[in-house]
């Protein structure tokens, strides 16, 4: 039985209890949080809860831990349980800042064993057949991608608002898109974004576009939408003979995903359109799945190293310093 921590039983925190339940020889050994109701409501009466993180660190029957807190904590807890040799599933973004990430990837090489990054859309059924498809010249040489992610601010957590605890949409969402866009065309030659600050500072609508040698990306990220806009995100994927496009939309956010409206749809330049075969998986499981099968086999996470995170950090830090000069970064 693979015994997993869970550090953080917020929103993302209770996402990976229930992603963990769906994994046969994956037991739920103890969890991190403050919220013993929480826990015991969706976890049952037998789960050990720990109030303070550090304690459930020195569990000596722990296969992995899972790093569910706010941004702004992931390399106290990270670089912790590296030290005591424990492989970290780590919640995105990386970290507040490249710095703060090449830390904690030092950690892991010092101490060798398996960190991961969170990066889920490269488990999320729709993203991983589009980029199977434009692997496979589906539509031709990639030209120009499209992504978005449209949402209101998160209700569960005020620290969301607080550029010294969160990245604000520009990290919290556009990440997501920008991983995306790493896995499909690497590193961009320049980065440049515009936006708009909230009252407290945090880059919260910012609109980024990634020039590559031969085609552009363009990256959507907003908390401003109003209380009743649904959870959307999309991409558009255009290349040289055709175009994938993938919606998605639920009412309430992410953790509705089973309700929403989403399609994936391929249009050729005969004038046909399909809708590729996508596989029904639960992203949060196969990407829990993927990070215990690399610490059962002692693999290294070569689907989505911290490496290329790294990578993807540099991008939005990139990202951060052309919006605060208004010039585009050379990277």
């Amino acid at each position: 039985m693979f015994r997993l921590g869970i550090i953080g039983f917020g929103h993302i925190g209770r996402i990976h209890a229930e992603a963990a339940g769906r994994l046969p020889g994956v037991e739920l050994a103890a969890i991190g949080t403050s919220q013993l109701d929480e826990v015991r409501r969706l976890c049952g009466p037998h789960v050990p809860v720990f109030t303070h993180y550090a304690d459930l660190l020195q569990l000596s029957d722990l296969d992995a831990v899972v790093v569910c807190v706010p941004t702004y904590l992931h390399e106290q807890f990270v670089v912790e349980a590296l030290r005591r040799g424990l492989p970290v599933l780590c919640e995105k973004p990386f970290a507040l800042d490249v710095d703060s990430a090449q830390r904690m990837l030092d950690a892991a090489r010092r101490n060798p064993t398996c960190l991961m990054i969170a990066q889920v859309l490269r488990f999320w059924p729709p993203y991983v057949r589009i980029r199977q498809l434009a692997g496979d010249g589906a539509i031709g040489s990639l030209q120009a991608i499209a992504a978005y992610r449209l949402a209101q601010y998160p209700p569960w957590g005020d620290w969301f608002r607080d550029p010294e605890k969160s990245g604000g949409a520009m990290l919290d969402l556009q990440v997501h898109d920008a991983d995306f866009v790493y896995w499909l065309l690497g590193s961009p030659q320049e980065v440049y974004a515009a936006g708009l600050q909230s009252p407290t500072g945090s880059w919260d609508q910012v609109t980024t576009l990634l020039r590559y040698p031969d085609s552009v990306a363009t990256l959507e990220a907003t908390y401003l939408m109003p209380a009743a806009w649904p959870f959307t995100c999309g991409i558009r994927v255009t290349g040289s003979r055709g175009c994938l496009e993938f919606l998605f939309r639920v009412g309430g956010n992410v953790e509705r995903r089973e309700q929403a409206e989403s399609s994936l749809r391929l249009y050729a330049p005969d004038g046909t359109v399909t809708e590729p075969a996508v596989a029904t998986d639960d992203m949060y499981a196969a990407q829990l799945r993927y990070f215990v099968e690399c610490v059962e086999r002692e693999h290294s996470p070569d689907l989505c190293p911290p490496e290329e995170t790294l990578q993807v950090m540099r991008i939005m830090s990139a990202c951060r310093q052309s919006l605060s000069t208004h010039l585009p970064v050379h990277l």
